[in-house]
């Protein structure tokens, strides 16, 4: 990893880090808006209607209940070649009728400098070199519970709360958010999903005394199912949106007023234990990806390659089903 790949990064996560030092709260919710799990990365990473592993925790609730089976996932990712590390766990169990679930993503970046100038002001006209002053690490996590019910054969609703927590050099942030989610079938062959995500503003508040504040966006995502008899394979055709409201404007693919939208599709072949995806979101670039299911596991792998010289994305997910 080169240097100035390194520093064109670390300078965006102090950005999104900037709170400490103006309150501002613009990219408060991105380490949680990220694909978490290998598949719906290399899908696209707008999904709200299909999974094959209990990550619908923390995408779509409402698509728990269509699953009779508990099962856990467990995801590792090298973001922008290897200077992001994710983690991603989730569980899925059903209780008393309700289909309910924990899951637990943790960002970590290590090795960000801080530094400091030759004197301790600025002064206009001298040579003011800036020199480094150790380094700290950013420490991101957010702890999701969820929960969805069948209201009846066609639709579905879940709702979730997540409880947020970061560090950043000797100070901290913690708070709360909520989101809600519905699911739809049409037939055997199409279904929407939709999610309302933070819903009420999450809210982050740091010891310094500083607020961040998650604004709320709307996803919507629908599939169709289909199959080509010939190759004796199946094939679901992906495809999704995310409306935000915190002014993405210059960065968005389109924009009304202080929203923006992000378009995002993906293809997924099935054959036999195989499967092969391809996907695309607008915020960013094309992905691509496969799996191999055998006897209740999965495991996953997708690539996303490099975005505004940020490096390559792998991401690796091992998931299990059972009774």
């Amino acid at each position: 990893m080169t240097d100035s790949l390194k520093n064109k990064f670390l300078t965006f996560t102090l950005l999104s880090t900037s709170v400490l030092l103006f309150g501002s709260g613009k990219y408060a919710g991105e380490f949680i808006s990220g694909g978490v799990d290998a598949r719906s990365l290399s899908l696209g990473n707008i999904i709200l209607t299909s999974f094959e592993n209990p990550s619908a925790v923390y995408f779509n609730p409402a698509f728990l209940p269509e699953t009779d089976f508990d099962g856990v996932i467990l995801s590792h990712s090298e973001r922008f070649e290897g200077i992001v590390q994710q983690e991603f766990a989730a569980y899925k169990t059903r209780y008393s009728g309700i289909d309910i679930g924990a899951a637990l993503i943790w960002i970590n970046i290590d090795g960000i400098t801080l530094t400091k100038l030759e004197n301790e002001q600025e002064i206009p006209g001298e040579d003011n070199r800036i020199l480094p002053d150790g380094s700290v690490s950013d420490n991101e996590f957010a702890f999701f519970l969820s929960l969805g019910k069948k209201y009846n054969d066609k639709m579905n609703w879940g709702a979730g709360v997540k409880f947020l927590y970061k560090t950043f050099e000797e100070e901290s942030a913690a708070g709360l958010g909520f989101d809600v989610s519905g699911l739809y079938k049409f037939n055997d062959k199409i279904l929407a999903g939709l999610k309302l995500q933070d819903v009420t503003t999450s809210a982050l508040f740091w010891t310094t005394g500083t607020n961040e504040f998650v604004s709320p966006s709307v996803l919507f995502s629908a599939e169709y199912n289909g199959r080509i008899n010939y190759f004796l394979t199946d094939y679901k055709i992906i495809g999704g949106t995310k409306i935000r409201t915190e002014n993405y404007k210059e960065y968005s693919l389109a924009s009304i007023g202080f929203a923006d939208v992000v378009l995002s599709a993906g293809l997924e072949l099935k054959y036999n234990f195989i499967f092969l995806r391809g996907g695309y979101n607008s915020d960013d670039t094309w992905s691509a990806g496969s799996g191999l299911a055998y006897s209740g596991f999965l495991l996953d792998y997708a690539f996303k390659p490099d975005f505004e010289d940020l490096g390559n994305t792998h991401k690796l997910s091992l998931s299990y089903m059972w009774k």
